[in-house]
Formats: structure tokens, sequence, C-alpha cells
């Protein structure tokens, strides 16, 4: 018996890694095959949180040789990568990345006659090619690292992996530290790191979501253990891999109180000034700044609420109001997340995490651009809640990437409307039932309601 359900092990393991790696060599074009990949995929991550039979080592060791297989694939669903590589390369000319374009670059001979950047700019989007970067320090530091090496596109994007899934390892090791402090099963970290939506997007695909994911949870540990200046220091590098944890730095008012609260925002604010002043200067930061705004005003990407008022503005006004909607909607986004951090009294740390959690998915719905990566971040706080609908989710939204198959956009939108449609069901029924949709979610609340913090 007991040798069957090894054997049981080895086969899903296996199948999770193959149906990984099979995922990670398809065009991001070919629809179908991404489609019936990730279902099968998704279905083993399923069978394996919610059975949980195999050791807790067994399944992270599972974890990190799929990782180390999807460091020798070539990003297929993203070309983002080039774009990552080429501020890293330029970085190492002595070109400050946040000066100059691209396409402005490629006309001084400094840079086009180098086949490694002729390379890199051949294969980035046409989007990155036109616009300055985006990325900040800590997002430079990798992709300049990442060049350290070679001039082989194929070398630094394994460098480039590598050093995201060994900051992900560090950031899982403090992920399982936290759930231990608060009495939880080390176990649900797996809810988010085999996740397919993960391990796809971050080690596979590039994407620094887990990087920074992995920042924000050493912050929280640092902040549960009280020791405000690591966990400010911790949530100032997440920052500067991706800008979403300054929606939740609101709710750290309650959790904290307001004399912590306050010297963690101060020390959050050095810490941003002072990475931010490696590379942004007078003449350059209001390139960065106009890199940043167009991804608010300027596209629509696998939005709902932010679809709808465009046509409804285009009813009423004749146009497409891009930038007067995006506006709106941020605002709306600001005022609702302010209101949900501050609204109650005290909050222990399941609270935080969940009115985190609902917070960020507040400023996603009214969000102009939502890429499947951007709900991981979302996904990996609801481990610490009794909600499941980011599971759901981060199974749907993989639906967006019809956008770039052969469809019409009528057929696009209907993938799109399905994928909320179906969320927004999943939502109300866990709102509702107070229960999770997904079985694995389930847990005794064993949170001390006072425990890491100061009021």
């Amino acid at each position: 018996m007991m040798k069957a359900i090894q054997w049981t092990h080895h086969v899903i393991s296996l199948a999770y890694m193959f149906f990984s790696w099979l995922l990670l060599s398809t065009d991001r074009t070919d629809f179908s095959q991404i489609l019936i990949l990730y279902s099968i995929l998704f279905g083993v991550y399923l069978v394996i949180i919610h059975f949980q039979k195999a050791t807790f080592n067994y399944m992270l060791n599972v974890v990190i040789l799929t990782q180390l297989g999807a460091l020798l694939f070539m990003p297929q669903l993203s070309n983002d990568m080039y774009r990552f590589l080429w501020d890293g390369a330029v970085t190492w000319m002595g070109e400050n990345p946040m000066n100059s374009k691209p396409d402005g670059l490629m006309t001084d001979a400094a840079f086009n006659t180098s086949p490694y950047l002729k390379e890199l700019y051949r294969n980035m989007s046409d989007l990155s090619k036109r616009n300055y970067t985006c990325y900040p320090t800590v997002n430079q530091f990798y992709f300049t690292a990442a060049n350290t090496f070679s001039n082989s596109v194929w070398i630094n994007n394994i460098v480039l992996k590598g050093l995201i899934a060994g900051t992900q390892i560090v950031g899982t090791i403090y992920f399982v530290k936290l759930l231990e402090h608060f009495s939880f099963k080390p176990y649900r970290v797996l809810i988010l790191i085999m996740n397919p939506l993960w391990m796809v997007e971050t080690v596979g695909n590039l994407h620094f979501e887990g990087v920074m994911f992995s920042f924000l949870i050493i912050a929280f540990y640092f902040l549960v253990k009280e020791k405000w200046l690591f966990g400010a220091i911790f949530i100032g590098l997440a920052i500067h891999v991706k800008l979403i944890p300054l929606v939740l730095l609101p709710f750290l008012f309650r959790y904290l109180g307001w004399k912590i609260s306050a010297f963690v925002y101060l020390m959050v604010g050095l810490v941003v000034t002072s990475l931010a002043l490696i590379y942004l200067n007078e003449s350059n930061v209001f390139n960065f700044i106009e890199s940043i705004a167009l991804y608010f005003r300027a596209f629509e990407f696998n939005s709902f609420i932010f679809y709808h008022s465009l046509h409804y503005g285009y009813d009423y006004y004749g146009f497409y109001p891009v930038e007067k909607y995006a506006l709106k909607l941020s605002r709306w986004s600001m005022f609702i997340i302010t209101s949900l951090s501050v609204y109650g009294g005290f909050h222990d740390f399941k609270t935080m995490m969940k009115r985190m959690m609902f917070g960020l998915l507040i400023y996603i719905l009214l969000s102009t651009t939502v890429h499947p990566w951007y709900i991981l971040t979302l996904l990996g706080l609801s481990v610490f809640t009794n909600y499941s609908f980011g599971v759901v989710w981060s199974f749907l939204i993989f639906l967006s990437y019809a956008a770039y198959g052969p469809f019409s956009d009528p057929t696009i939108r209907n993938y799109v409307t399905l994928e909320y449609l179906v969320l927004f069901a999943a939502l109300g029924i866990e709102l509702i039932r107070r229960k999770p949709i997904i079985p694995a979610y389930s847990f005794q609340d064993s949170l001390d309601s006072r425990s890491g913090t100061g009021s």
C-alpha cells in the first residue's frame, strides 16, 4: 500500500513538471494548446493541494526541480526579457537606462554595432522600443547582474531566471516561517508556489511579481517580529521591484498603530528615495514618470470595469475617453482602498492580510491593464485567509492569452467576459457562504489577535 502511494506521488510530480515545461515551450499565439496544457497542469495542481498526502519537503523539492528545468527555456509567452536584458546591457556600457529610449540609442554607432544589442532590440516589443524604461532600481540591479558574464541572450536568460528563482526560494523560507509563527500548516505555501500561474509567469516568463512578493513576505516577517527597520527596508526593496506595495502601505496603520506605522512609513520613504537616486535625477525623472503613466492612461488589456466604462463613454461623448476614465477609476480606487484601510479599530495580522487582499482586488478590478501575473500578489495574500477566489482567478486569467491568438475582438472579449463572470460568481459564493470553494483553504483560526503588533 505504501509503495502504491509513493508511486502515485512520483507520477503526479512528474506530470506537474512535464506539463509545466511543455507549457513553457508553447508559443503564446497558440491559444488552444496553451489552454489545454494549462488546464491539465491546473488539474494536477488542484489534486496536489487538495490531498496533501506527500511530505512537505518532497513537494518543495518538486517545486525546485521544476524551476531548475524552467531555467533552460526561453520565455515564449512574453518578450519582456529582451527589454530587461537591454537595460542591463546599456548599463554595463555606461549608459543610464532611464536617460534614453532604445529607438534613440540604436541611432548611435556605439550601440548599433553590437550584435548582442541588435538581437535584443530586434526581439523586444515595439512599445519597449519607443518608450523609456519603467523598471525601478532593484529591477535594474537584477538586469545588470544578468549581463555580467556574457553577451549571449540564452546564457543571460538563465542567469536572470536563476536570480529570480533564488530570491523566490528565500521568500518561500520566510513564508514558511511566517505561517509557522501563526500556527498555520507550512503546506499552505504550496497553494502559491505550486500554482501554475506562479510557476509559468515568474521563473518561466521572467516577471518580477515573485521577487516583489518575496521581499514583501520577508518584510511582513520582520514586522511581526517587531523588527521595524528591517521590515521597512524590505518594503522599500519590494517597491523598487514593483510599485504595487504602495497600494498596501495604508493597511499597516491599523495593524501597527500610529507611532510604529509612522516610523515604518518614514523609513520606507527614505529607502525608496535613496534607491531612486541611484538612477533618477532632475534630467530623467520625468522620463520614468512618463513611462509609468502610459500604463494608467493609454492602454487597455483584460480589464472589465474600465472596458465597459470606455464603451459607455463612447456612447455619451462619441469617442473613447481613455484618459478621462482611467483617471476617474484611479481616484475611486484610491478612495475605496484608503477607506478600507482605516475603517474599524485594531487589526490583527489575519484581518490586515484579508483587507490587503480585498484592497488589491479593488485596485486590479479598476485598473486599465490586467496581465495574468498582476494577480500573483493577491493570490499570495489569500493564503493567509479563508478566501480561495484568487486560485479560481489564477486559472481563469489565462483566458486573456486569447488576445495573442488568431481571434477577432468580439471573441477575445467573450473570453474576458467569461473570466470575470465566473470570478464574480466565485467571489459572491464565498462572501455569502463564508466558506472557501477550494477545501485546501479551510483552516482553524489560530491567530493570536495581538501577536506581533505595536499599537
